[in-house]
């Protein structure tokens, strides 16, 4: 009997594999400095796979494209002015060749799919909980000042607040499946907190792309869940509703109220004189109203250099131009475009513009084909925010994308047996 408990508890290949898949989707965001060390033992523990035949080697189009995108990039940093950045531009992009690779193994047993949603809900979790109890012990440090519970402040000891919204995004997606085909009433319940508790937190993120994408997605979500239970009529009922606690939301909500107020008067005073609002020095100049420049001096990048400036020479491209602008202030802050798809724009030009969109246009075709609501959820979300951020610039924009991405592309047959989430 002894002997027999002794066998059971013995580890195996696929458990082990299992359960590293598990650690890795969620440990990387809590401690994000050893994501290279939580990387270089999942490859180790895939290297192992693929000797002894538990892994096998499966070549899919869209990772090839994935990771051939890592030598378009480097041909760009050939011409750079500052090698060191270059060079740092292309560490940091290892993760397109790691990602495509360790997933091309696929497992030869089957994968628990919810386990591994598990591993990533309780480091979600955890993380948030710690940021409230950081940002709680901010503001009674600093006399009770509530700017220490919000933004970069609320979540910056892990990662910038737009991307910790696209992992909550993520989450949502995960309880929500959940909520909707609950295995228990406790389940059912639990999942509801969740959702709410996730879509609080964008409160203290201040991140208006990650709140305006959590909206889409829980206005889809429900939408299409009332669609099937109660037909149109409902839908519309429910859908003026929610459009009504929103505004309400953003009313009663002093930070969101001044955001949004902020960008729309932005947004209007530059399309009624794009040249003024661009060229007309001004003192200090943040969030949305520097987007606006950054993206003027972007796209005229694009025009002047369409085979881009080069990895590496971004920088001092975008600061010739703001100082071309007389925006002398902004210059100094040595910004990007804030924007992904400007971004590689730039440094690749168009053809490294167009090879990004297909990757994220084949990744989006794959997940309908293959009925992947998570794999099509987090492109949604990486493009979505990247209108607003340059995400491929931390390694929290490009761990997420591709480890998730990847994972479900790559390795989805071990999950097929399992009832699709989408």
């Amino acid at each position: 009997m002894l002997h027999g408990d002794t066998e059971h508890m013995k580890l195996n290949y696929p458990s082990i594999y299992e359960w590293a898949l598990t650690v890795i989707v969620g440990a990387w965001m809590l401690l994000p400095g050893l994501t290279g060390l939580f990387c270089i033992l999942f490859f180790l523990i895939v290297l192992y796979g693929a000797i002894s035949k538990n892994l096998s080697f499966r070549l899919n189009g869209v990772l090839v494209g994935i990771a051939l995108f890592l030598p378009l990039y480097a041909l760009y940093a050939t011409n750079s002015m500052d090698p060191n950045a270059a060079t740092f531009g292309i560490e940091k992009k290892l993760s397109f060749v790691l990602f495509p690779l360790v997933f091309s193994f696929v497992p030869t047993f089957s994968l628990n799919k919810r386990r591994i949603e598990n591993g990533f809900l309780f480091a979600l979790f955890s993380m948030l909980l710690l940021c409230y109890l950081g940002a709680f012990f901010n503001y009674e440090e600093h006399n009770y000042n509530t700017a220490y519970l919000f933004s970069s402040h609320f979540s910056g000891l892990f990662h910038h607040p737009t991307y910790v919204s696209v992992f909550c995004a993520l989450g949502i997606f995960m309880l929500f499946k959940r909520w909707e085909a609950p295995r228990t009433m406790r389940e059912h319940l639990l999942s509801a907190v969740g959702i709410l508790f996730l879509l609080y937190t964008h409160v203290h993120l201040e991140s208006l792309s990650g709140l305006l994408f959590a909206a889409i997605l829980m206005a889809f979500l429900v939408g299409y869940w009332l669609f099937k239970k109660q037909g149109w009529t409902v839908l519309i009922g429910v859908f003026t509703l929610g459009m009504v606690v929103i505004y309400l939301g953003i009313y009663f909500i002093p930070s969101l109220r001044s955001n949004v107020s902020d960008s729309v008067s932005f947004v209007s005073n530059f399309v009624k004189d794009p040249y003024a609002y661009t060229h007309v020095p001004r003192g200090e100049i943040r969030g949305n109203d520097a987007r606006l420049i950054l993206w003027s001096a972007s796209a005229e990048l694009l025009k002047e250099h369409p085979n881009g400036v080069g990895v590496g020479n971004l920088p001092m491209a975008i600061e010739a131009k703001l100082l071309e602008y007389g925006q002398v202030n902004l210059a100094k802050e040595h910004l990007n475009p804030h924007n992904q798809f400007f971004h590689t724009a730039v440094e690749t030009g168009w053809i490294g513009m167009l090879w990004f969109l297909a990757l994220l246009l084949s990744m989006l075709w794959f997940g309908w084909k293959h009925k992947q609501g998570l794999l099509i959820l987090v492109v949604c979300a990486f493009a979505f925010n990247g209108l607003f951020e340059s995400m491929l610039e931390r390694q929290s924009g490009i761990v997420f994308w591709l480890l998730w991405s990847c994972m479900f592309i790559g390795i989805y047959p071990a999950f097929k047996n399992q009832p699709n989430e989408a």
